[in-house]
């Protein structure tokens, strides 16, 4: 029997009482179901029975895990590589209109696609990242070799940086306490914290419950709403001060969530729920299908 992480007590706001909130099986890898649970004060929702951390490794080799193994098998991996292009410049004009420095340290930078983006518009980059494939591919494809993540735990690394980034990462930290702690350390009184989270709270996590792609169990740990990452990063000390929708998250997450289903309705319908979800969150920011927070440290 596979060891798991244990979960006392919610993160956010300390209570120890939750309730069953869904089953999610893992569509990538194994199969197994996992079950999510949520506060039943502050409403977060987890990964309840996730493996512990030195049991999390093989559910991560699957090629459809796109970051570490850069596929373009198929018609949503050759889509997803169309859309990184497009969203490594929208990354970059968001963080360019912060008007501050170019020292970054991208956290989970898999196989270098961002960090290289940044680089050759003038940033000084630093990456860590766990997967030893996802970091040959960045070293041979841009000559960039990240760290790993016990160097930034043990502090190996520089300091007064600027902006530190997590791009769909911090749903998978299990220190999370230490990585918080770790920023506030590494992060200029003046820097920016960058978080990417998939959304549970948004129409196209309601439309697909246990199907919707971004649970990604048993990767995911923790699964945010703006409200409890709000509460948990204040509790550590970081503010939100800005908040940008993922445009293309909420198609991109339909189309992989209707993979997953044994008759895949791929055009239309597939489309017209992404778009439903996008229309959505032009009305309601925090109700996106992933959301960028951008914090700043409460000094």
């Amino acid at each position: 029997m596979k060891e798991q992480y244990p979960i006392s007590f919610c993160p956010v706001c300390g209570h120890s009482s939750f309730k069953h909130y869904l089953d999610v099986p893992d569509w990538l890898v194994s199969k197994e179901r996992f079950e999510l649970k949520q506060c039943e004060q502050c409403h977060f929702v987890f990964t309840a029975n996730a493996p512990s951390e030195k049991e999390i490794g093989p559910y991560y080799n699957s090629e459809e895990y796109v970051e570490h193994s850069d596929t373009t098998n198929g018609l949503i991996y050759s889509i997803y590589h169309v859309a990184r292009r497009v969203m490594l410049n929208f990354k970059y004009r968001k963080i360019k209109r912060l008007n501050t420095g170019k020292k970054l340290l991208d956290i989970g930078s898999g196989s270098g696609y961002f960090m290289n983006h940044m680089k050759k518009n003038g940033y000084d980059v630093t990456g860590v990242e766990i997967s030893e494939k996802a970091n040959a591919l960045c070293e041979k494809n841009f000559g960039i070799k990240a760290h790993s993540p016990s160097e930034f735990i043990e502090e190996k690394l520089d300091k007064n940086y600027d902006i530190i980034s997590l791009w769909h990462v911090f749903e998978h930290v299990y220190s999370y306490d230490t990585y918080f702690d770790l920023f506030s350390k590494s992060l200029n009184d003046k820097g920016y914290l960058i978080l990417a989270l998939p959304n549970c709270d948004s129409p196209d996590a309601k439309i697909y419950k246990s199907y919707w792609s971004a649970y990604d169990t048993p990767r995911h740990i923790w699964h945010f709403t703006p409200k409890t990452i709000e509460k948990f990063a204040k509790k550590r000390g970081f503010n939100i001060i800005k908040k940008h929708r993922l445009p293309l998250d909420p198609f991109f997450n339909a189309m992989v969530s209707d993979s997953y289903r044994d008759r895949f309705t791929f055009l239309p319908i597939t489309l017209l729920k992404g778009l439903y979800s996008y229309l959505v969150s032009l009305l309601n920011i925090e109700k996106s299908s992933s959301i960028i927070y951008v914090f700043k440290k409460n000094i």
